[in-house]
């Protein structure tokens, strides 16, 4: 409520946690195993632009403005299609983390994940999961091993997801945003 009445007032508070993955040292092929009539692929531009709408998508999310913004900023998408429909997504930076949150600079070993989305007529069938082991292998080939990502304190379903994953919080921040304009970071905890 407090946040909500501080929000209208022109203060926007986010508490978020910095999330560490590490490459396993062996995939499963289960993990990274598609169900039938689906394929994967590393989406450029062209393609992007080309895709049809989704049918469905939660509201305020628009997949492909999204995968357009991640490949015209130089990051990598990775696309879950049924078809030529796409039914799910993440991208990932080698150069820095995308968030607004926690903006920094990778390692020569590291990588930002971040857009992880499935339609929801997609879930249920473990298309995140199997769509982040995916991206595990494509950053594996660039040299990477070591991701960060960022997940809000509310997205509990997000954080189920990683735990899954063996990730773990590095630190809990806060993102403090006044007017719009000025942008105020604090690390609470360090994990």
């Amino acid at each position: 409520m407090v946040r909500a009445l501080l929000s209208r007032l022109g203060v926007r508070i986010t508490p978020y946690y910095w999330v560490k993955e590490t490459l396993p040292a062996e995939i499963p092929d289960h993990l990274t195993a598609l169900p039938d009539g689906l394929t994967w692929r590393e989406l450029g531009q062209d393609e992007i632009a080309a895709l049809p709408p989704p049918p469905e998508a939660d509201e305020g999310v628009h997949p492909h403005a999204m995968l357009s913004e991640a490949v015209s900023s130089g990051n990598h998408c990775l696309g879950i299609f049924r078809g030529d429909e796409i039914v799910a997504f993440t991208s990932f930076s080698t150069g820095v983390s995308m968030s607004r949150f926690h903006p920094v600079a990778m390692g020569p070993t590291e990588a930002y994940l971040y857009n992880m989305f499935v339609l929801p007529a997609a879930r249920g069938h473990n298309l995140a999961g199997i769509l982040r082991y995916r991206n595990y292998e494509v950053l594996r080939g660039l040299g990477r091993d070591t991701f960060y990502s960022v997940t809000v304190t509310s997205n509990t379903p997000s954080w189920r997801f990683k735990e899954k994953l063996s990730a773990r919080k590095v630190f809990l921040g806060v993102h403090v945003e006044l007017f719009g304009r000025w942008p105020l970071r604090l690390v609470v905890k360090r994990y």
